[in-house]
């Protein structure tokens, strides 16, 4: 069906002959696919999913689309009316819909999105991202002037996801006084020249971002600076991070002396998950076993992703006097596992099973040595990843 104007409607305009739009069936499809894409965030980096269940879960989405395609124009009543609400995760989904069904003319849709609440950026990134190109070039044409200096800030993020920014314009936005405009370009930049002028800006976020661009081209290079940014006097939370994505066995002397210090220690911690090599569970034990309480479950997490799940105790099986349940199984699991060979999540990494049951967190770590059919995936990052902290909530936008 073709896209209809986005003019308002009446929410029960029928959608063909004795066929009424049903404004709460609506609803439900908008909200599922805010749901939905909450899910696929999550399954994006699952130790359990893997890529086959992902495109399922893209079929479920697509039939919530067409329920509202169906339901058309009374859905684009709908959805732009949830652009008032403050969840992130309906405002992308609405916002997404609005867009694509409707087509708005790109004035109209930059005054919409200039009204939306800046803590809603990346609900605005998180929806443009999954536009295709015509859409996104017709929303944020590259002519200089034609997009608000408002939302360049978006309009970096958009072009940046789809590879639409030219040299030039690159040259031009790497000089914005606006660290958001800066930190948009340097996610996505490619052109060395652009990388290396970022690398050395003067806002950290920016900095990291263009470290990852550098690791998605170049991990070796990329390895090589964040072991010299953890060696500084002022060590970079997500140059650990980065260490346990590309590092080797070498890497745990430059890691463990951090879980020593409160500040760093969740970082090392994931970056030593990252890393995967069970020996590194002795190290992890000390955190579980430690005061550091704002740690220990980050701590118990990384040991069982090296060492697998920890045992429910057995009360017709007590612990030896004074050993605690983690250690205990530390002491029978370490007989039995090669220590030298990484365990991700209490699996080999990379995958030695059948290539159809790769879950998709080893399919995403694949995906960031430059595998060619993967180009999708290595530009999507874990919740919190720039923080070089875990988050438990879904963020859009990342």
């Amino acid at each position: 069906m073709a896209p209809a104007a986005a003019n308002p409607q009446t929410a029960l305009e029928t959608t063909g002959p004795g066929r009424p739009a049903v404004p709460d069936v609506l609803h439900e499809h908008i909200e599922e696919i805010a749901y939905l894409s909450v899910q696929r965030r999550k399954m994006l980096f699952s130790p359990e999913i893997p890529l086959r269940r992902l495109r399922n879960h893209a079929g479920r989405i697509e039939a919530h689309l067409d329920g509202l395609r169906v339901g058309v124009p009374a859905s684009l009543d709908i959805a732009e009316a949830k652009l008032e609400g403050d969840d992130p995760w309906f405002v992308s989904a609405a916002l997404k819909i609005w867009v694509e069904l409707g087509q708005p003319q790109t004035a109209i849709l930059h005054e919409r999105l200039a009204k939306l609440a800046p803590e809603l950026t990346g609900s605005c990134k998180e929806a443009f991202r999954q536009l295709p190109a015509s859409t996104i070039e017709r929303t944020f044409p590259e002519k200089t002037g034609a997009t608000p200096d408002s939302l360049l800030e978006l309009a970096t993020d958009a072009r940046g996801w789809h590879g639409m920014i030219r040299p030039e314009t690159g040259s031009q936005l790497a000089a914005s006084p606006d660290p958001k405009i800066r930190r948009a370009l340097a996610r996505h930049v490619t052109q060395p020249d652009l990388v290396s002028r970022l690398l050395t800006d003067s806002d950290q976020q920016v900095r990291r971002m263009a470290l990852w661009s550098v690791a998605k081209q170049d991990s070796r290079t990329a390895l090589d600076r964040s072991r010299q940014l953890a060696a500084g006097a002022e060590p970079d939370v997500f140059a650990l991070r980065l260490i346990g994505l590309f590092g080797d066995d070498a890497d745990n002397a430059h890691l463990l002396p951090f879980l020593r210090h409160k500040p760093l220690a969740g970082s090392a911690l994931l970056a030593l998950r990252d890393l995967a090599y069970p020996a590194l569970a002795e190290s992890v034990l000390d955190v579980i076993d430690s005061d550091d309480s704002e740690n220990i479950p980050l701590a118990k997490a990384v040991f069982e992703s090296l060492a697998g799940r920890i045992p429910k105790p057995n009360p017709e099986k007590p612990l030896p006097t004074g050993m605690s349940p983690a250690r205990y199984h530390w002491q029978e699991t370490r007989k039995r596992l090669d220590t030298s060979r990484r365990n991700l999540h209490d699996k080999p990494y990379p995958w030695q099973g059948s290539p159809a049951d790769e879950p998709m967190l080893w399919v995403w770590r694949r995906s960031l040595t430059n595998a060619a059919d993967l180009g999708w995936l290595r530009r999507e990052v874990p919740d919190g990843f720039f923080t070089g902290r875990a988050a438990d909530e879904a963020i859009p936008g990342e």
